[in-house]
Protein backbone atom coordinates (compact mmCIF):
# COMPACT_ATOMS: atom_id res chain seq x y z
CA UNK A 1 0.00 0.00 0.00
CA UNK A 2 1.31 3.40 -0.62
CA UNK A 3 1.94 5.79 1.79
CA UNK A 4 0.91 9.40 1.20
CA UNK A 5 1.55 12.24 3.31
CA UNK A 6 -0.76 15.16 2.84
CA UNK A 7 -0.01 18.73 4.13
CA UNK A 8 -2.44 21.97 4.26
CA UNK A 9 -3.07 24.21 6.85
CA UNK A 10 -6.65 24.31 6.16
CA UNK A 11 -8.41 21.27 8.16
CA UNK A 12 -11.29 21.07 5.62
CA UNK A 13 -8.73 20.88 2.77
CA UNK A 14 -6.68 17.80 4.43
CA UNK A 15 -9.33 15.78 5.36
CA UNK A 16 -11.35 15.84 2.04
CA UNK A 17 -8.11 15.12 0.51
CA UNK A 18 -7.17 12.36 2.74
CA UNK A 19 -11.16 10.41 3.02
CA UNK A 20 -10.74 10.56 -0.94
CA UNK A 21 -6.99 8.73 -0.72
CA UNK A 22 -8.33 6.27 1.78
CA UNK A 23 -11.25 5.77 -0.32
CA UNK A 24 -8.43 4.70 -2.78
CA UNK A 25 -6.68 2.82 -1.09
CA UNK A 26 -3.66 4.43 -0.08
CA UNK A 27 -2.53 4.71 3.87
CA UNK A 28 -2.29 8.49 4.38
CA UNK A 29 -0.95 10.52 6.97
CA UNK A 30 -1.99 14.79 7.74
CA UNK A 31 0.38 17.82 8.66
CA UNK A 32 -0.93 21.26 9.09
CA UNK A 33 1.97 22.65 8.15
CA UNK A 34 5.54 22.03 7.11
CA UNK A 35 7.53 21.74 9.69
CA UNK A 36 5.44 19.37 11.31
CA UNK A 37 5.29 17.50 7.87
CA UNK A 38 9.90 17.48 8.20
CA UNK A 39 9.27 16.04 11.39
CA UNK A 40 7.04 13.33 10.55
CA UNK A 41 8.78 12.78 7.74
CA UNK A 42 11.85 12.00 9.74
CA UNK A 43 9.96 9.50 11.35
CA UNK A 44 8.09 7.62 8.54
CA UNK A 45 8.95 6.45 5.35
CA UNK A 46 6.22 7.33 2.47
CA UNK A 47 5.68 7.57 -1.28
CA UNK A 48 4.28 10.32 -2.05
CA UNK A 49 3.92 14.22 -0.87
CA UNK A 50 0.66 16.17 -1.51
CA UNK A 51 1.46 19.62 -0.28
CA UNK A 52 -0.15 22.90 -0.10
CA UNK A 53 1.69 26.04 -1.36
CA UNK A 54 0.55 28.90 1.15
CA UNK A 55 1.00 28.07 4.81
CA UNK A 56 2.25 29.51 8.05
CA UNK A 57 5.40 28.70 8.44
CA UNK A 58 7.67 27.12 6.50
CA UNK A 59 5.83 27.29 3.22
CA UNK A 60 4.91 24.44 0.47
CA UNK A 61 7.84 25.98 -1.49
CA UNK A 62 9.97 25.28 1.14
CA UNK A 63 9.17 22.18 2.40
CA UNK A 64 9.76 21.09 -1.53
CA UNK A 65 12.85 22.27 -1.74
CA UNK A 66 13.94 20.49 1.37
CA UNK A 67 12.41 17.46 0.31
CA UNK A 68 14.52 17.61 -2.95
CA UNK A 69 17.23 17.92 -1.14
CA UNK A 70 16.70 15.26 1.03
CA UNK A 71 14.76 12.78 -0.96
CA UNK A 72 14.99 13.81 -4.55
CA UNK A 73 13.18 10.58 -5.47
CA UNK A 74 9.80 11.16 -4.10
CA UNK A 75 6.77 11.71 -5.80
CA UNK A 76 5.53 15.25 -4.58
CA UNK A 77 2.31 17.17 -5.76
CA UNK A 78 1.75 20.49 -4.96
CA UNK A 79 -1.69 22.83 -4.38
CA UNK A 80 -2.85 26.19 -4.12
CA UNK A 81 -5.64 28.73 -3.95
CA UNK A 82 -3.41 31.65 -3.96
CA UNK A 83 -1.61 33.47 -1.20
CA UNK A 84 -0.59 37.25 -0.51
CA UNK A 85 2.62 37.32 -1.98
CA UNK A 86 2.46 36.14 -5.37
CA UNK A 87 -0.07 34.90 -8.25
CA UNK A 88 -1.31 31.28 -8.20
CA UNK A 89 0.45 31.27 -11.70
CA UNK A 90 3.74 32.23 -10.07
CA UNK A 91 3.98 29.99 -6.84
CA UNK A 92 2.88 27.03 -9.48
CA UNK A 93 6.03 27.37 -11.82
CA UNK A 94 8.02 28.19 -8.67
CA UNK A 95 6.55 24.58 -7.35
CA UNK A 96 7.29 23.01 -10.50
CA UNK A 97 10.67 24.09 -10.59
CA UNK A 98 11.67 22.93 -7.55
CA UNK A 99 10.26 19.11 -8.65
CA UNK A 100 6.50 19.62 -7.94
CA UNK A 101 5.27 16.69 -10.51
CA UNK A 102 2.23 18.36 -10.59
CA UNK A 103 0.17 21.69 -9.22
CA UNK A 104 -3.29 21.75 -8.86
CA UNK A 105 -5.37 25.29 -8.75
CA UNK A 106 -7.87 24.16 -5.48
CA UNK A 107 -10.67 23.56 -5.75
CA UNK A 108 -10.06 20.41 -7.65
CA UNK A 109 -11.29 16.80 -8.39
CA UNK A 110 -9.75 14.46 -6.21
CA UNK A 111 -9.91 12.05 -8.91
CA UNK A 112 -7.47 13.85 -10.48
CA UNK A 113 -4.64 13.59 -7.73
CA UNK A 114 -5.72 10.10 -7.35
CA UNK A 115 -5.10 9.28 -11.21
CA UNK A 116 -2.00 11.16 -11.06
CA UNK A 117 -0.37 9.29 -8.16
CA UNK A 118 -1.64 6.19 -9.87
CA UNK A 119 0.58 7.04 -12.60
CA UNK A 120 -2.31 7.92 -15.18
CA UNK A 121 -2.51 10.87 -17.94
CA UNK A 122 -4.57 13.84 -16.36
Amino acid sequence: MRRVLIIDDVLGVRESIRIALNAAGFATTVAENGQQALDILACGTFDVVVTDIWMPGLDGISLIKRIRSERPDMRVFAMTGGGPRMTIETATSLAEIWGAERVYVKPFDEAQLIAAIEGQKP
